[in-house]
């Protein structure tokens, strides 16, 4: 250590100017403390003996010129609930949908929601509308949902409404003051009077936007065909079998702001009802069969129930104007 300290002392002194100020010979000891300076760091000309000059050691070359890129805006998101798909069926996932075990003895169903009605195959799951004497009304019906809720994105299902004067198959998006929100909604649902129509329908804090029915080329109750929509912020587009039927217009103010949960159900209402459903004139355990349900998140890609299912009949041209007739407010 001693000898560390002498020589670092003894370069010290050697490269102190003399009293005369002129530079003093480099030795040995001069060159290897020269060394040990970052050579990037800008120097003065440096003399060797009396008269001979070398050059100064350059400057670093000024740094690249930084480019500035402009962020992309955020997409918008109301809920961070990440995309899904699921068969139902035997591999149902009992921590992802909640099976509906209630009472409906206010609002329009004309039954309890029975878990009993819920049958899992291997092809999917069928909820069943039994006419079974409940708390509610003379009818039980069957119902499935996310525990969580989901926002902006598209939502696919794979089914088969049921079939019969009074009944109601649903798919949709739903939030109220159960949740503690203000009604939003987004649905899909079919008549089983007829069930070569189909029906679409949105709400924002319990009113309803501009809702419409169209005729189908097929009969919805003979086979499973893929209904979707998406929902983003500035408008909503339904599907079927991958066409494109109908669209909100544009600058909607009744577009639904609120993530919901995903519900399907089948059901009949109280006597209200009727004059839209019809009158209930069905076979006990009729059932809407439904085997594949997914969701997207706007401004993502995942897998999708329409990744896996083709049509039998795909659509050739989807209808460009809407039937127009009345849904009873919910």
């Amino acid at each position: 250590m001693a000898a560390i300290v002498a020589v670092c002392s003894f370069g010290i002194w050697l490269l102190t100017p003399s009293p005369t100020g002129k530079h003093v010979e480099p030795s040995a000891q001069t060159v290897l403390a020269s060394a040990l300076v970052d050579p990037h760091d800008p120097a003065p000309e440096a003399t060797v003996g009396p008269t001979e000059t070398v050059p100064a050691i350059p400057s670093p070359a000024p740094p690249r010129r930084t480019i500035l890129i402009k962020p992309r805006p955020p997409v918008p998101v109301i809920s961070k609930s990440p995309g899904f798909i699921t068969l139902l069926g035997d591999a149902q996932n009992d921590a992802f949908f909640y099976q509906s075990s209630y009472s409906n003895p206010t609002g329009h169903y004309g039954g309890d929601w029975s878990p009993r009605n819920i049958t899992n195959t291997a092809e999917g799951a069928d909820l069943e509308v039994r006419r079974t004497p409940s708390r509610s009304g003379p009818f039980t019906g069957a119902e499935m949902k996310t525990l969580k809720t989901y926002g902006y994105g598209r939502y696919e299902v794979v089914m088969r409404p049921a079939k019969g004067s009074g009944l109601v198959s649903s798919f949709f998006t739903y939030t109220g003051a159960y949740q503690g929100t203000a009604h939003d909604e987004i649905d899909i649902e079919f008549l089983g009077k007829d069930t070569s129509r189909v029906h679409f329908n949105y709400f924002r804090k319990g009113r309803r936007g501009e809702f419409a029915t169209f005729d189908l080329p097929f009969d919805a109750a003979e086979a499973d065909h893929v209904y979707a929509f998406e929902w983003t912020p500035d408008r909503i587009t339904w599907f079927v079998d991958g066409k494109p039927y109908y669209s909100t217009p544009a600058g909607d103010k009744r577009l639904p702001k609120t993530a919901g949960n995903i519900v399907f159900n089948a059901w009949t209402g109280k006597p209200d009802m009727q004059g839209w459903h019809g009158k209930p004139d069905f076979e006990s355990g009729a059932a809407a069969h439904y085997s594949c349900v997914s969701f997207s998140p706007y401004g993502q890609e995942s897998r999708s129930c329409s990744d896996l299912f083709l049509p039998q009949r795909p659509i050739e041209n989807a209808p460009m104007t809407a039937d127009i007739s009345h849904i009873p407010t919910r």
